[in-house]
């Protein structure tokens, strides 16, 4: 670490599309369907009114997520799409219809690659690191058994999920619970993270540093108020090392 830079005790990190790739194809959101119409078939929902009920999904999680600052979960998702047919459906189908979409990417699509992961074990040796993770489908449970199967949850101090708060970035409170869990000051804290309007600006709301990280999503590159802006771990390690 250069000699000017902060004595940081903590980082944390956001999780998708910085640690992990986020999958948002139309392949994974086609599955979905798939699995939901062979469910729905038995209430006389056709394919083409399966489609349209998980876009209503996608849709209200975007609006609610960046209107809202939290992030619904899974049963929520399902909960509304009950309320759009008037109806609920048998609770061991809405039971399958979470599991399944709850870890669909987290079982079938996850990809740690060893370049990240040694990349946390480094900070780890010199840091506390907390994850803070606006939760999609899958909610911190299944982020956390994702990493325990690839041996790296042990290096995490602990997981911050907007599932389980009830609050997603910008929040200044996702902070405050990462500086609470870890007994850092915020000036002893830099975040990583890929979206200037969630992790940036939520980071520097409460006087932290923070990190853009472009090596997945690069959208932000041109106009953030991040720190520093990096594409890739190595950087980050050299600055943060």
């Amino acid at each position: 670490m250069n000699g000017t830079e902060m004595n940081y005790k903590t980082v944390t990190l956001d999780f998708w599309d910085t640690l992990v790739f986020y999958p948002m194809t139309d392949e994974i959101f086609m599955e979905r369907v798939e699995h939901a119409s062979n469910i729905f078939r038995g209430y006389d929902i056709s394919y083409e009114t399966s489609i349209m009920l998980m876009r209503s999904i996608y849709e209200n999680f975007e609006y609610i997520w960046h209107n809202e600052n939290r992030t619904p979960t899974t049963p929520e998702s399902f909960r509304f799409v009950e309320k759009i047919l008037g109806y609920e459906f048998d609770p061991e189908h809405l039971r399958e219809l979470i599991a399944y979409n709850e870890k669909l990417v987290t079982d079938k699509y996850f990809s740690l690659t060893d370049t990240v992961a040694e990349a946390v074990k480094k900070l780890a040796a010199k840091y506390k690191i907390v994850i803070i993770s606006d939760t999609g489908f899958e909610p911190g449970r299944e982020i956390r058994n994702a990493l325990k199967k690839h041996d790296l949850y042990r290096y995490i101090t602990e997981g911050v999920f907007s599932d389980e708060t009830g609050f997603s970035k910008p929040d200044k409170r996702a902070f405050h619970k990462a500086a609470e869990l870890t007994g850092s000051k915020f000036s002893e804290m830099i975040h990583i993270g890929d979206r200037e309007a969630k992790d940036i600006i939520g980071a520097k709301s409460v006087g932290m540093s923070a990190i853009l990280y472009t090596g997945f999503r690069d959208d932000d590159k041109n106009s953030t108020t991040a720190d520093h802006v990096f594409g890739t771990w190595e950087e980050i390690l050299d600055k943060l090392i």
